[in-house]
C-alpha cells in the first residue's frame, strides 16, 4: 500500500513534509495522543510525511519519519483510545513491566503504562485515535444501556467478538473512501457519519476489551410493535447524517433489538432500511426534477452517495431502471403533455 507504485494512505490530506523532528511531532500530536520523539540516528536527516484527517470523533493519521527512524515514547493514554496499525513489524516496549513485543497488526496503546515504539522508517504507521467516551457511547447504543465499569482494552482475557482482521479491513476501506472523496468535491456528512460508525464498530468487535461479555449476551425481548415508529423516524430523518445507533436511541431500544426487528419485519438490516428509504426519496426527487447536466449527481449526493456507480447500481436493483432512465421518462412525459 505504500510501495513506489502506490500512494500512502490519506495522501489527499497531507499535513506536513519535513526533515524537522519537531515539525513532525507537532503535526501528528493533535490527531493522535501525547508523545515524544527522538531520532534513532541523530546524524542521519529525517524525511518525514504526515497525512491526517478527522472523521467525526475519530482521527486518522499516517506518518512516515524516514531517515534512520525515530523512537516514539507515549505516556498512559488514560481516557483516550489510540491504536497503531504499522505497515511493517514495529518494535514495542512496555516501560513499566519491561515487556517487549513486535507489533504486526493492530496495537492499542496502554491506558495505564508508558510505551516505547520504533515504527519502520519508510513504510510508516497509521494511527486511529478517539476518546474512550465516544467508544463507550457507541457501545451503549448497541447495548441499549450504559456499560459499567469503564471501557478498557488492556489486560483482558479471551478473544474479541470478531476476527481482528475486521479492524484492518475497515480502516483500509475508510481510507479508500476518503481518498476518493476529494475527487468528488469532499465527503458528504451522511458518508462521514457512516465511516465514523464503521471504525467504532470494528474497534469494538475486533479488539479485546472489558465489555466483550456484554456484547456477546443475547438481546432482550424484541418489541416488534415499534416497527412503525422505526420506519416513520427513518423517513422523517433520512436527509440527516443518521446512523444505526441514532435510530435505536430514538425509539428506545438497543441496536441488536433494532437489527432483529428490521430482519423480522422487512428482511433487512437497519442500514439497508435507511438506504431503501433514501432511494425512495431519490426516486421522488428524480420524478419531480427538471433534467440537467448535474441532476442525477445532485440527487445522489443528497442521498449520501459518493460513488455514482454505486448509486446507480442500488437504484437499479430497487427500481429496475437507472436514475437517468427515470429522469428521462419524466421529461418525455412532460413533452407529451405539452
Amino acid at each position: 500500500m505504500t510501495s513506489s507504485k502506490t500512494s500512502p494512505p490519506l495522501s489527499p490530506y497531507q499535513r506536513a513534509v519535513s526533515k524537522d523532528i519537531d515539525v513532525l511531532h507537532d503535526t501528528v500530536e493533535p490527531f493522535a495522543v501525547g508523545h515524544d520523539l527522538q531520532a534513532r540516528e541523530p546524524g542521519l536527516p529525517l524525511d518525514g510525511l504526515v497525512n491526517a484527517i478527522g472523521v467525526g470523533a475519530v482521527n486518522l493519521v499516517w506518518v512516515r519519519y524516514g531517515g534512520g527512524g525515530v523512537v516514539v515514547d507515549t505516556p498512559p493514554t488514560e481516557g483516550h483510545f489510540a491504536m497503531c496499525a504499522p505497515i511493517a513489524p514495529m518494535g514495542v516496549e512496555y516501560r513499566s513491566t519491561k515487556n517487549r513485543d513486535t507489533a504486526g497488526g493492530s496495537l492499542v496503546l496502554s491506558h495505564d503504562e508508558p510505551m516505547r515504539m520504533t515504527p519502520h522508517p519508510t513504510l510508516g504507521c497509521l494511527v486511529i485515535a478517539t476518546s474512550t467516551g465516544r467508544l463507550a457511547d457507541h457501545l451503549a447504543g448497541h447495548l441499549g444501556r450504559q456499560h459499567r465499569p469503564p471501557l478498557r482494552f488492556h489486560n483482558v482475557d479471551g478473544p474479541a467478538i470478531a476476527p481482528s482482521s475486521i479492524v484492518e479491513r475497515t480502516w483500509r476501506h475508510v481510507c479508500g473512501v476518503l481518498d476518493h472523496a476529494t475527487a468528488q468535491g469532499g465527503l458528504h456528512p451522511l458518508a462521514a457519519r457512516t465511516l465514523e460508525e464503521s471504525l467504532l464498530t470494528a474497534i469494538l468487535l475486533g479488539l479485546p476489551h472489558t465489555a466483550m461479555g456484554s456484547l456477546a449476551e443475547a438481546p432482550a425481548r424484541v418489541p416488534h410493535h415499534l416497527a412503525g415508529a422505526i420506519r416513520d423516524w427513518v423517513d422523517a430523518n433520512h436527509h440527516r447524517p443518521i446512523g444505526v445507533i441514532d435510530i435505536a436511541v430514538a425509539v428506545g431500544i438497543s441496536v441488536r433489538q433494532l437489527q432483529a426487528i428490521c430482519q423480522d419485519q422487512w428482511g433487512l438490516t437497519p442500514t439497508q432500511l435507511v438506504r431503501g428509504v433514501r432511494l425512495d426519496h431519490a426516486r421522488t426527487a428524480l420524478v419531480e426534477a427538471k433534467p440537467g447536466p448535474r441532476t442525477v449527481t445532485d440527487v445522489a449526493g443528497a442521498t449520501g452517495y459518493l460513488h455514482m456507480s454505486r448509486f446507480a447500481a442500488h437504484y437499479r436493483q430497487r427500481f429496475g431502471e437507472t436514475p437517468t432512465q427515470t429522469l428521462k421518462r419524466n421529461a418525455d412525459q412532460d413533452v407529451d403533455i405539452a
